[in-house]
């Protein structure tokens, strides 16, 4: 065996141990299982990861249409195609349970020997530092304090694996920066995971983008570091077009998804897990330096490259420091930071090993080798006796539907939900007990079971510009309603308003389980029970004459499109506007309906593409299917958006041909895609011909430069941290609470201009007219009362109203008391304001 293949092999052993300690811990037999895996997002990820590996993908739909759900939705328009690719390549080849299974985790498995093999061959590390990085990364993987910020096994098992997708390509693309800065032409392989980072994840892409500016710190020559960066990003933008483009287009019609975590402790950012290889790696970081002065046992690249991490890491905790600020979703940044910290640690502990001995022999190696052999089966020994929550969650989630405790009930009344894709639309109650069923979500993957048949609810609501709607409706039937949409908060059991709303969702039938929701239903006399198994109970909506496409009969309202969202939703919600008119978005006023209902004829319904005929021609269709930008109409006529997210077409022949495909920007991006594809192949297939790679060897160690770096850093973090809208609005509360009334009212108005959700400013607004009234100041405590039910329509309108009304009274501003008065009847009926409001009469 020549020396060379024994290079090789050690390289690769540490890729096998690590995936199979990765397997063992979730446990291979519950991965191979055949059943239906559920568990957290999973249980709802499993219905598009079935379609999409069973025709879409290999039809060419690789950012396909699915009427399934939310009354369509484009499907990885503003998610993550590569983890979904790779499932359904998997399913072809071990059937879809299993491929879904190895699917999610097949990222987590590659991610520490990933980490070993690149700090082996890109930056040839020591053996034992390229392993104890590679170690570190495991610890990371491992780690159970939380389950939805990503990366780690927990998350994984709870939906959030295209994060790990992410996490992998964003560590190779950030060592292959670092490889780019000292290798003429690596900026190409640099440009291709970039580009794999973010057709996983767009948080870790964000990272990568900007931690490449630190190459900067370290250029002897910035023109070619500026040439290089340009280039690569450049080629990553186009290699990404085809997804990215037509996303950016359509950004203004989906829901920011940009809540922030609140830390009441700083135990919660840093797990307990990764705190020995935190302190350990922080403990050999000084005695590395000192070797790597006196011994010259770091190259330069291998400094830049622990160099780079940490500062991509510092990056990492800036992001999640001010991501409240720049609308972002804070928690899904400090992942990396952990990720990159345990890999430096690793290495740093590696390198003292690797240089601590004064001369390289037999007897020395020997006992580097012992060492690190000691250091990984201590911590492995350790993990065995620490890790408890992963093996459970796994074997919870992989024993699939089939095994939870009232599956065997609610698949008996599959046949009675059974459908098509076609058919009326089937709406579920949200019930917290459902976690019986494998996760509070499995039931939307229902559309899996009864035959394709589409539901109301869907996981992406991101995307669902009918999302809004339809979580109004799941509050009219639920006794606990799920209320995911912080700027759409929903209403209350409603039975005779969801009947209504029903019927104009297309939808006809109504899966309950509460014994409040099945009595509500029932005493309304609008449903028919048509099948049960408790717990769960079918409904058939009585008289239901809904289709597809309706000519519009009732008054047309001709709206701005500019916040078309939030008008729909006040239209949809409040029973005089929803009965009075239907909006239209961005139309002229001169749409006026037809006199009479005409019949309109179904022709061909596909996924991407619906034909119906008409006698009415001229007047305006409703289309209930979501409008989206790539739907085209290809028949005379004009193409509207109607609320409460729907499509309108006013023919001007008899038949309605709408085509989902592309826009303009989505062709170009699609071009985009193919042509930078082919430019990288070249350049790599040039480069592979030209030899061995060249190495530029940095002149200096910029430590000045970094030091500025981390300077400004940690001001910045310092400074968003004590300027942070949260903090402002929990010492608010304390003030409060203490008191403090007129400080409490200040902070919370400060809190309020700080803030940029809606949802957010609307809370802050609240709590300033709350304490402005404590304070004895009623004017302006009814003025930041008017302006909040003016201005928004979330959780604490309703309240607000009730106060409104009451200090109307007691000012004499009687208009404005029976204005709120009116208000709050006809929005909130059913609230316990509204209550509170009759009992003062």
């Amino acid at each position: 065996m020549t020396k060379r293949l024994l290079y090789l092999l050690a390289d690769l052993a540490p890729v096998i141990l690590f995936a199979g300690l990765t397997v063992t811990v979730l446990g291979v037999n519950a991965l191979n299982s055949p059943n239906t895996p559920t568990g957290g997002d999973a249980g709802s990820h499993v219905l598009y990861a079935w379609e999409y590996s069973r025709s879409l993908l290999f039809s060419g739909k690789i950012l396909p249409w699915m009427p399934e759900v939310f009354a369509g939705f484009p499907f990885l328009s503003y998610y993550f195609p590569l983890p979904f690719m790779v499932i359904a390549i998997l399913a072809k080849c071990i059937g879809f349970a299993p491929a879904f299974k190895w699917g999610c985790f097949a990222a987590a498995m590659l991610l520490p020997g990933a980490v070993h093999v690149v700090g082996r061959r890109w930056l040839a590390l020591p053996w034992p530092a390229a392993f104890l990085g590679a170690l570190g990364s495991f610890v990371f993987l491992l780690h159970e304090q939380n389950s939805i910020w990503g990366g780690n096994l927990l998350s994984s098992l709870s939906g959030e694996f295209a994060y790990s997708y992410g996490l992998l390509f964003a560590m190779l693309a950030c060592l292959a920066w670092v490889r780019a800065s000292a290798v003429p032409g690596g900026w190409v392989i640099a440009a291709l995971l970039e580009a794999a980072t973010g057709f996983s994840h767009g948080f870790t892409l964000l990272v990568v983008g900007f931690s490449s500016l630190l190459l900067f710190l370290e250029a002897d020559d910035p023109r070619r570091t500026l040439g290089m960066l340009l280039r690569g990003h450049v080629l990553a933008f186009c290699l990404l077009g085809g997804w990215l483009w037509p996303m950016l287009e359509m950004h203004g019609s989906t829901i920011p998804n940009d809540g922030a975590f609140q830390v009441s402790t700083w135990r919660q950012l840093v797990p307990l897990l990764l705190r020995p290889v935190f302190l350990a790696g922080i403990a050999a970081l000084p005695l590395c330096a000192l070797l790597a002065q006196v011994r010259s046992s770091i190259t330069p690249l291998q400094a830049r490259a622990m160099r780079y991490l940490a500062g991509a890491a510092g990056l990492g905790v800036l992001a999640f420091v001010c991501g409240d600020r720049i609308g972002l979703a804070n928690i899904r940044f400090l992942p990396m930071t952990w990720l990159f910290c345990a890999i430096i640690s690793g290495w740093s502990i590696g390198f003292l090993l690797s240089g601590f001995w004064p001369a390289r022999s037999g007897i020395t190696v020997t006992a580097t080798w012992l060492l690190t052999a000691a250091l990984t089966f201590g911590t492995l020994g350790w993990l065995a006796q620490t890790v408890r929550a992963v093996p459970d969650w796994s074997l919870w989630n992989h024993a699939g539907l089939e095994s939870k405790p009232q599956w065997h009930n609610l698949s008996k009344l599959f046949p009675a939900m059974k459908g098509t894709l076609w058919s009326p639309r089937l709406v579920f109650e949200h019930d917290p007990d459902n976690n019986d069923l494998g996760s509070t979500r499995s039931l939307e993957a229902l559309s899996l079971f009864i035959g394709g048949r589409p539901v109301l609810e869907g996981l992406y609501m991101e995307s669902a510009v009918t999302g809004p709607a339809i979580y109004q409706v799941q509050s009219e039937i639920s006794e606990h309603p799920s209320s995911p949409l912080a700027r759409f908060p929903s209403g209350a059991l409603d039975p005779a308003f969801a009947a209504e709303h029903m019927r104009f969702l297309h939808a006809d039938t109504l899966l309950l389980r509460s014994a409040a929701a099945k009595s509500a239903v029932e005493k309304s006399g609008l449903f028919l029970k048509i099948a049960e198994s408790s717990p769960f109970a079918v409904y058939r909506l009585k008289q239901f004459s809904s289709r597809l496409a309706e000519v519009v009969t009732q008054p047309i309202s001709a709206r701005p499109l500019k916040g078309w969202m939030d008008d729909a939703y006040g239209w949809f919600r409040i029973r005089s506007r929803f009965h009075a008119s239907l909006p239209v978005y961005g139309a002229g006023a001169d749409l006026a309906p037809a006199p009479t209902a005409v019949a309109v004829r179904e022709i061909q319904l596909e996924r991407h593409r619906l034909h119906f005929e008409t006698d009415a021609i001229g007047k305006p269709h409703l289309i209930k299917m979501a409008w989206n930008p790539r739907w085209q109409l290809r028949s005379a006529g004009k193409l509207y958006l109607a609320a409460p997210g729907f499509m309108l077409v006013v023919p001007q022949e008899k038949d309605i041909i709408l085509e989902y495909g592309h826009t303009p920007v989505g062709f170009a991006g699609m071009a985009a895609t193919g042509i930078s594809l082919l430019a990288a192949l070249f350049l790599l297939a040039k480069k592979s011909t030209s030899g061995k790679d060249a190495q530029i060897v940095p002149t200096t160690t910029p430590w000045g430069r970094f030091a500025a770096y981390w300077a400004v850093l940690l001001l910045s973090c310092f400074w968003f941290a004590m300027n942070s809208p949260e903090r402002t609005y929990n010492r608010g509360t304390e003030a409060l609470h203490a008191g403090r009334y007129d400080q409490a009212a200040t902070l919370f108005q400060r809190a309020f201009a700080q803030r940029r959700q809606p949802a957010k400013k609307e809370e802050a607004l609240f709590w300033s007219a709350k304490a402005t009234e404590s304070a004895g100041h009623k004017e302006d405590a009814l003025k930041q009362y008017r302006e909040l039910v003016t201005t928004y329509q979330g959780y604490w309108v309703p309240e607000s109203l009730y106060n409104c009304v009451l200090f109307g009274r007691d000012l004499g501003k009687r208009d404005v008391a029976d204005a709120c008065a009116a208000r709050l009847k006809e929005e909130f009926p059913n609230s316990a304001w509204r209550r509170k409001l009759l009992e003062l009469r």
